[in-house]
C-alpha cells in the first residue's frame, strides 16, 4: 500500500467517524427536543388543570323544579317513601342493573335507600329530617369513589297543583373541582334530575286516585284508647291456625256472652313471633262487666294513649298497615304494649272485601 492510499483511507475513516457523532448527536438532540416537548406539555396541561381547580366553584349545588298536577298528598308519598322510588327513580332507566333495598322507618328519619348498580357504582341514602312538606337527605356515594353530599325536597301547593323542588349539594376537596368541570357533573345531575321529576309528574299525576285512596287506608293519628273489659279465647296460636282459632273462639264467645256483648269482635296480640311463625292471641267481644263468661277469659284492657289506624280494605292488606303503625313507632321512639284489631263489619255479611273497615290500635307503653 502507498503512502498517499493509506492517507486516503485515514482521511474516509476519520470522515466517517465524524459523520456518525453528528449523527448520533442528531438523535439525541431531536429525542430530547421531543422529551423537552413532552415535559413543557405536561407541565402546561397540569398548570391549566390547576388553574381550573382553582377557578371552579368549591361546592357542587343542583336545584330543579316542576309543577304537577296532583294533590300534595300524593306527591309526597312518592318522595317520602323509598319503596315508591321505583316508580320515578331516573338513574335506574340508565342503569337497569340497579338493584336497590330500603332498610329502617320508610317515611319517616332514619330510612335507608341502599342501591347497587354496574354503571351507578353503590351508595347510600339516609333521610335525616321530615316535616310539613320537606325531607332532608344525606347522600354517601360508597363506590367507584366515595364522597358524601346532602340535599333536600320541598313541596308546595298552588290552587290544587304541587310545586316540588329537588336540591343537591356536595362540597368538592381542590383537585376534585377540576375533575367535576371536565366531566361537567353539574349537567349530567340538572338532566337527571329534570327526566326524574318528569317521571314523577307522569307517575303522581295519572295514578292520583289510586294513592289517595292508599292513604286514606293507611291514616294514623294519635288517640286515647277508652278501655274495655273484653270476654275471650286466648292462646299461643300458630299462623296457619288463625282463621280456625278465631273462627272457633268467636263463635263459642258469642254463644257464651250472648247479650253482654258490648262492640265488635276483636283480636288481641300480645306478641307476634315471626321467627317460630306464631302469636299470642286473644279472639274476644267486649262485653259489660266483669262476670265470667263460660270457656273464656276475661281480660281488663284500662285506657290507654295509643296508634290508631281506621283501615279500610280487604285483611289481606293488614301487613301493610301494621308496618306503617311499626314505623310510625320507630320514627316517634315509642313502644307498644297490646296490638287490638276491631273488626267494624262481617266480613260473611259484607261481601266486598274493600269495604271492610278494621280500627288497628297500637297501645303505648
Amino acid at each position: 500500500m502507498t503512502k498517499s492510499t493509506l492517507k486516503l483511507n485515514i482521511l474516509l475513516v476519520l470522515n466517517f467517524e465524524t459523520n456518525m457523532k453528528k449523527r448520533v448527536t442528531n438523535i439525541f438532540t431531536k429525542k430530547n427536543l421531543m422529551i423537552a416537548f413532552l415535559v413543557i406539555l405536561i407541565l402546561i396541561l397540569l398548570v391549566g388543570f390547576l388553574v381550573l381547580c382553582a377557578v371552579s366553584d368549591s361546592e357542587l349545588k343542583v336545584e330543579r323544579t316542576t309543577t304537577i298536577n296532583a294533590p300534595k298528598a300524593v306527591v309526597w308519598e312518592q318522595i317520602v317513601h323509598y319503596k315508591n322510588w321505583e316508580h320515578w327513580n331516573p338513574w335506574k332507566e340508565q342503569d337497569t342493573t340497579i338493584v336497590a333495598d330500603v332498610s329502617g322507618p320508610d317515611g319517616s328519619i332514619g330510612a335507608v335507600y341502599h342501591f347497587v348498580g354496574k354503571k351507578s357504582g353503590e351508595g347510600r341514602q339516609t333521610t335525616t329530617k321530615v316535616s310539613d312538606g320537606e325531607m332532608q337527605y344525606e347522600m354517601e356515594f360508597l363506590k367507584p369513589f366515595q364522597a358524601k353530599a346532602d340535599g333536600w325536597f320541598k313541596l308546595a301547593e298552588e290552587g290544587g297543583k304541587t310545586k316540588v323542588s329537588w336540591y343537591f349539594h356536595e362540597n368538592l376537596g381542590f383537585m376534585w373541582r377540576g375533575f367535576m368541570a371536565i366531566m361537567g357533573v353539574s349537567g349530567m345531575l340538572q338532566k337527571s334530575f329534570d327526566r326524574g321529576l318528569e317521571l314523577l309528574k307522569v307517575y303522581s299525576e295519572t295514578h292520583a286516585a289510586e294513592v289517595q285512596s292508599d292513604n286514606a287506608a293507611m291514616q294514623i293519628s294519635e288517640a286515647d284508647f277508652p278501655g274495655h273489659v273484653y270476654a275471650g279465647i286466648r292462646a299461643t296460636v300458630k299462623w296457619a291456625d288463625m282463621s280456625a282459632f278465631f273462627s272457633k273462639g268467636y263463635g263459642l264467645v258469642g254463644k257464651e256472652a250472648g247479650p253482654r256483648i258490648a262492640g265488635p269482635a276483636s283480636a288481641l296480640y300480645w306478641s307476634w313471633d315471626e321467627k317460630n311463625m306464631q302469636a299470642d292471641a286473644m279472639a274476644c267481644f267486649p262485653v259489660n262487666g266483669k262476670d265470667p263468661v263460660k270457656g273464656a277469659v276475661i281480660q281488663d284492657v284500662p285506657a290507654s294513649k295509643a296508634l290508631l289506624m281506621h283501615y279500610v280494605g280487604p285483611y289481606s292488606g293488614f301487613e301493610a298497615a301494621h308496618k306503617a303503625i311499626n314505623d310510625r313507632l320507630m320514627a316517634d321512639k315509642k313502644t307498644m304494649s297490646l296490638v287490638i284489631e276491631e273488626y267494624l263489619n262481617d266480613p260473611m255479611t259484607e261481601k266486598d272485601s274493600t269495604k271492610l273497615q278494621t280500627n288497628i290500635w297500637y297501645l303505648l307503653k
